[in-house]
């Protein structure tokens, strides 16, 4: 990914994702079409119940992230492959007016929560809805409670590039209680669902990286003769009747929407039979008794929920458990927002943990890559910034100091012991390192030393 776009560290954090908390006025420093905008011009004040002059937005930028996925096969062997997403963002402008029309409609979102019964039930993308570590702690707090129950967790397939467009717009009218979207709801809808954008490969190609952009992506004269040039313009149109972006103020808030007759549904289930649902997101969490009749096809009435709001369940991520008197019963532990829980024990799963060495393992790489076509001695390459992404030293979000939350906030020594040999991982993946890129046999010195 660029390293002008959204810093990467905090994709260990789910709640600071642009799109997860749209009621925060943040700063955004990233590059776009337009200047960053001063603190004054980002509390913008509109009146969203009628609509003067319509919304001009300008094209998102796009790039796709990818994910390495492994799934350990034994003790040696794993499998690799390459999840990609696609993110889409808002230039600075519109991204403080989709902010300001996003707290707007949540104020409806969150009224019709409280009369569905729904508002212990939707966990993301919700005004101080708390993060990940919290509601994975407080389902294992449930199961601990009940004792005897059986859980299901299942993955929604494709979630935002899935959502169809008229149904979406359905339910927000539904939301606000009107016949069809006018005005300020009507524009939002239509830039959001028909969205346009442009690749920033695409922009590095014609322009280069390295273009003179004074605060911006590109320059405006830049803009006008190649990014909506006539004859060979970069924007490009979603014209497919189904997706929205992921990486705008409102994605999250409008997946919410679209889902709310089916958490209406799943709950009222849930209910009749003594359980409990909740929803993060894409993430779903069902408790029932152990003698509830629909425990065990209760993955396919959800899997037929779904295919009647046009979405799918990934098969591949489906994961149940059954406790008994407070013990795991069945063969593995339940694995809910990046946690595994044996009724005793919470740990980070073990794939984030691989994950997390591959990404330090590249990242030192590219650093050694890059400093050996300057020239630049391997005993001279800084260490600096390395060691602040990858460790305990680090003072932005990086995924230790994200484990370190995690231990903290449930209460988990195992997730610190999970850990806690990370000095080592760096060390070796730099020594490694140095000898694929330069051939030399160094001995690296101790983490905490740059």
């Amino acid at each position: 990914m660029p390293g002008f776009y959204l810093p990467s560290e905090n994709e260990f954090d789910p709640s600071t994702d642009d799109f997860v908390a749209p009621f925060i006025c943040k700063e955004r420093r990233y590059r776009h079409f337009d200047l960053p905008l001063r603190d004054i011009e980002r509390n913008i004040s509109i009146d969203f119940s009628r609509e003067v002059r319509p919304h001009r937005f300008l094209p998102l930028l796009g790039f796709t992230e990818e994910k390495r996925r492994i799934k350990k096969i034994g003790r040696k062997a794993a499998l690799q492959s390459i999840k990609k997403r696609a993110i889409r963002y808002a230039s600075h402008n519109d991204a403080a007016y989709l902010q300001a029309y996003s707290a707007y409609l949540s104020t409806y979102y969150e009224h019709a929560l409280k009369n569905d019964g729904l508002s212990e039930c939707i966990l993301a993308y919700r005004k101080d809805g708390g993060t990940n570590i919290h509601h994975a702690k407080a389902l294992f707090d449930e199961i601990r409670s009940r004792r005897d129950c059986f859980v299901v967790a299942l993955d929604i397939s494709g979630f935002f590039d899935s959502l169809e467009h008229s149904r979406l717009r359905d339910e927000i009218a539904r939301l606000l209680d009107v016949g069809r979207l006018t005005g300020h709801d009507a524009t939002v809808w239509k830039n959001v669902t028909r969205y346009s954008w442009v690749e920033t490969t695409d922009l590095d190609l014609i322009l280069g990286r390295r273009r003179n952009r004074g605060g911006r992506i590109c320059s405006p004269s830049d803009f006008a003769d190649h990014v909506r040039g006539r004859k060979s313009g970069l924007i490009r149109t979603h014209d497919l009747p189904y997706g929205i972006p992921q990486g705008t103020p409102i994605s999250g808030l409008y997946a919410n929407i679209f889902l709310r007759s089916f958490d209406q549904k799943l709950k009222s289930l849930c209910d009749r039979h003594y359980g409990s649902y909740r929803r993060y997101s894409d993430d779903i969490a069902i408790i029932l008794p152990l003698d509830a009749t629909v425990r065990y096809e209760v993955a396919e009435v959800v899997e037929k929920m779904l295919a009647d709001v046009g979405l799918a369940l990934s098969i591949d991520k489906s994961e149940s458990a059954e406790f008994r008197d407070g013990r795991l019963a069945s063969e593995k532990p339940i694995q809910y927002l990046g946690f595994t829980f044996d009724g005793k024990e919470t740990l980070i799963r073990q794939s984030s943990l691989d994950a997390y060495r591959g990404k330090m393992r590249r990242g030192i790489h590219a650093k050694l890559i890059a400093a050996s076509r300057k020239r630049i001695p391997s005993p001279e390459v800084f260490k600096r910034q390395s060691l602040s992404r990858y460790t305990h030293l680090g003072k932005r979000r990086n995924f230790l100091r994200y484990a370190y939350r995690a231990a903290d906030i449930i209460g988990s020594d195992g997730i610190r012991q999970q850990v806690k040999r990370h000095p080592t991982w760096f060390k070796r993946a730099w020594e490694r390192g140095v000898v694929r890129v330069y051939g030399d046999v160094v001995i690296s010195p101790s983490v905490g030393q740059s």
